[in-house]
């Protein structure tokens, strides 16, 4: 007889020839869950199963301990409010009951904070004054003898209770409907309704007073709100978060009655309700004196064996499931009661005043269940430390090669030193990944060279092209147009600047212009003068850095024939001549301080006194003023007179720095090549991109005027119609051309700098002279060697010596850069400030 092989067998020696080569063939992530996930999955589910029988019965247990305190809590607390309410009564009965000593003893009990009872009432069985107290907004207010009728119920059919009471003893009412007449100013039919709950006991009378009854109320609200405390955030059972679910306290009398149930304790003042209480009931609702009552029918067992079981004094808790859980989003909830008792007689034994039910359909499981998740978590994290201890076993196995490749690759710190990479292992995974990586090196480093070489090719096109300067030359047009068209510009700066030119032409007052060198100080001023009122006097202008001191103040007052050796006539002076005009002092912190006390004298008074003569001229003369430094910090160094800076500054206009200002270099571009054009005998000329990008992106410290020159000096060496970037020769360019020239042209041009003129030095430079530092700049290393021959330099003999018309205010930064530096040091102050060397 034959036998075959069954089908298990056969499928063991198919995975016994071929399970070896398909976990060879298998991916690092493939060998990785193979090998881990059996024992991921077998850990995973032991730690659940373990924590959910663990966790599961202790859940339950503490979750009905929690439902039956909170319950237990709340009786006690009505209990204890109660006990008080009586305790307040048996006060009041133990005092006198006429009206006055009874308000006052009511009043003060309100004012000290008490609880807030309604009313209290004295009624005497036969004869004698009944005292009817209500309280209305904090006050105690009585009730006259004359309208106890329109009093609902009537108080005096309480009197009935007196044959049932003893002296000493407190019997407590149901809740009840009281309405009270409270007339008002604006109101005289005005009336106070409550649901309240009243305490009677009886007043033995004396020789003065009769005896009675005294009872005294509480608003029904005060006790629903103690539920309604314990139901809220603010318990002082709120020991655990708690869900946002269905959950209420509800209170019953001994007759199996819902009185009134918890509600939101933020909206204390709310009317009294039972609509979640009989949620799933049907019974009878409302009650004389309280409208919100219930009474379910008796087929509800469980109702009523609680109601029969607090009749009795107990207590207790059941688990109810739910009849609709898809609706309350939980599958049961707690029912927990216990009985609330009152104590008649403060020694005798209490009886059942009524009962609380606490209803908890909160998803009160799903919050303790996170404490469940937490000893899921414990245990899941044994299980992750486990897992993860063999995956770092296995990882560092299997991913050595490729952290060692990712170690290559990371040492590859730019493109031109990416090379290929050959790793001594073996195995299918790796050889691909390293073959792919050398293809992807290989294939960037070809395609790294041609977008480098296209990028500067295109780059070099495109800074050659011609600039699209459209805008700018309709900008011009409309700057023609405009109130002051001799102040080139756009932008809140430069409107700023000519709505201050304006308000200045108006009023005939001294201005203080203040502004960096070539910021078109004297521009301002003369367009000043121009929309002034003085348009068509004269307007003359000093420079006071250009002149010493006497040659200044003989420019600016003139002298008499005679006056000195060299006077052989007259001279007005500036002030006489811009006589009805206006007089433009530039470079005004310059002046000597005698100029200064001159300035000063001639401003305050309108009059002057030329050189040689005993005659005072008057003039009618507004001055300008033009300052390239801060005047303040000149103050605070005793350099420039602060009254006279007050004189001048009258009126204050800023100058913009063009590095401020840098949207305006294009428009100021056009403008000034424009007028190159016809300097360098040229037409057409446009600038390329590249140039006004190196136009935009300069600094600026000559402003505008080194602006100027930038675009002369590019329209006369520009060789085509459209000016390159290398034509485009900056400051500091001009001052570090290169020994070659840069084209053929330019290299047959023999146009030699200007040299410095031989100034000779005082003394030969000390031995210990400070070597200058690399951070200078080309004008600062050229006149170095020559500043440490002679030992001393001033501002004008820096200037000749650099060449190249150096400006006043950058031959002073850079003899001020010196000075910071440590190199130089500064001696004197205004015209005979010197530079000497540091140490000398």
């Amino acid at each position: 007889m034959t036998s075959f092989p069954s089908s298990g067998s056969r499928m063991s020696d198919w995975m016994r020839r071929h399970l070896p080569g398909l976990v060879r063939r298998l991916g690092l992530r493939g060998k990785l869950l193979l090998a881990l996930m059996p024992s991921i999955v077998g850990i995973l589910l032991f730690t659940g199963w373990a924590s959910y029988r663990v966790s599961d019965e202790f859940i339950d247990i503490a979750l009905s301990r929690t439902v039956r305190q909170n319950t237990m809590a709340v009786a006690h607390e009505m209990e204890q409010y109660l006990d008080g309410c009586r305790t307040d009564l048996l006060f009041f009965a133990g005092g006198r009951a006429d009206p006055d000593s009874l308000r006052d003893a009511f009043s003060r009990l309100m004012r000290a904070g008490g609880r807030p009872y309604l009313e209290l009432c004295y009624l005497p069985a036969s004869g004698g004054e009944p005292v009817v107290l209500v309280r209305q907004d904090g006050t105690v207010r009585a009730v006259a003898p004359a309208a106890l009728d329109r009093v609902r119920p009537n108080p005096f059919a309480e009197l009935d209770r007196l044959a049932t009471l003893k002296p000493g003893r407190v019997a407590a009412s149901d809740v009840l409907e009281v309405s009270y007449p409270m007339p008002t100013k604006d109101s005289a039919n005005r009336y106070t309704t409550a649901n309240v709950v009243r305490f009677y006991t009886a007043c033995p009378g004396d020789g003065d007073e009769p005896p009675g009854l005294l009872f005294l109320s509480v608003e029904a609200t005060t006790l629903r709100n103690i539920l309604s405390w314990y139901n809220s955030r603010k318990s002082p059972l709120w020991a655990y978060p708690r869900s946002d679910e269905l959950r209420f306290s509800y209170f019953l009398n001994h007759e199996g009655w819902m009185l009134f149930q918890s509600e939101d304790y933020d909206k204390q003042g709310n009317e009294l309700t039972t609509y979640l209480a009989r949620e799933g009931f049907d019974g009878s609702l409302g009650k004389p004196g309280n409208a919100a009552a219930f009474r379910p029918n008796e087929k509800y067992d469980l109702y009523w064996e609680a109601v029969t079981s607090m009749g009795k004094g107990g207590n207790g808790l059941a688990r109810v499931e739910e009849n609709h859980p898809q609706q309350s989003g939980v599958d049961f909830h707690y029912f927990s009661y216990a009985p609330v008792l009152f104590r008649a007689d403060p020694a005798g034994p209490p009886t059942v005043y009524g009962g609380v039910v606490f209803v908890d359909r909160s998803q009160l499981p799903i919050i303790a269940g996170y404490k469940n998740m937490d000893v899921m978590l414990f245990v899941t994290i044994g299980g992750i430390v486990v897992i993860s201890i063999l995956i770092f076993l296995f990882g560092r196995i299997l991913t050595k090669p490729i952290r060692e490749l990712a170690a290559r690759m990371n040492t590859l710190n730019s493109l031109e030193e990416m090379e290929e990479i050959h790793l001594p292992y073996s195995g299918y995974d790796i050889t691909v990944l390293q073959e792919s990586i050398n293809n992807i090196i290989r294939r960037v480093k070809q395609q790294v060279v041609e977008i480098q070489a296209k990028d500067e090719a295109i780059l070099n096109v495109n800074r050659r092209e011609r600039a699209t300067l459209d805008r700018e030359r309709e900008l011009l047009v409309e700057n023609e147009l405009s109130r002051i068209p001799e102040i080139v510009g756009m932008g809140s700066a430069t409107a700023n600047l000519k709505v201050n030119i304006l308000k200045a032409a108006q009023v005939d007052v001294d201005v203080l212009i203040a502004g960096e060198t070539g910021t078109g100080k004297q521009l301002v001023a003369e367009a000043v003068h121009a929309h002034s009122s003085r348009a068509d006097s004269p307007f003359i202008s000093i420079n006071c850095g250009a002149l010493d001191e006497n040659l200044l103040l003989d420019a600016l007052f003139g002298h008499v024939k005679g006056a000195f050796s060299e006077a052989k006539e007259d001279r007005k002076g500036a002030f006489v001549e811009a006589d009805g005009g206006i007089l433009f002092l530039d470079e005004v912190q310059s002046a000597s301080p005698k100029v200064q006390q001159s300035l000063l004298r001639a401003l305050a008074s309108r009059k002057i006194k030329p050189l040689g003569s005993d005659r005072e001229v008057t003039v009618d003369v507004r001055i300008l003023a033009a300052t390239n430094v801060d005047i303040p910090s000149l103050i605070e160094d005793k350099v420039f007179r602060e009254d006279l800076y007050y004189r001048l500054k009258v009126i204050s206009i800023n100058t913009p720095a063009l590095r401020e200002n840098r949207e305006n270099i294009p428009l100021l571009s056009v403008y000034y090549l424009k007028q190159a054009e016809s300097l360098a005998g040229r037409e057409h000329l446009d600038l390329s991109k590249g140039a006004l990008a190196k136009l935009v992106s300069h600094d600026w410290p000559g402003n505008v005027r080194e602006l100027v020159n930038c675009i002369t000096r590019a329209a006369v060496m520009a060789e085509t119609d459209v000016i390159q970037p290398e034509e485009i020769r900056l400051e500091s360019d001009f001052y570090a051309w290169p020994a070659q020239p840069l084209s053929a042209e330019s290299a047959n041009t023999d146009s030699p700098r200007p040299q410095a003129p031989d100034i000779p030095a005082p003394h030969p430079a000390p031995s210990a002279a400070p070597e200058a530092d690399t951070g200078l700049n080309p004008r600062q290393k050229e006149a170095w060697d020559v500043i440490r021959r002679q030992g001393t330099v001033t501002r004008k003999q820096y200037q000749d010596l650099v060449g190249g018309n150096l400006p006043t205010r950058t031959a002073i930064y850079d003899l001020q850069d010196f000075v910071k530096r440590g190199l130089l040091t500064k001696r004197g102050k205004g015209p005979s400030t010197r530079y000497e060397l540091t140490g000398e």
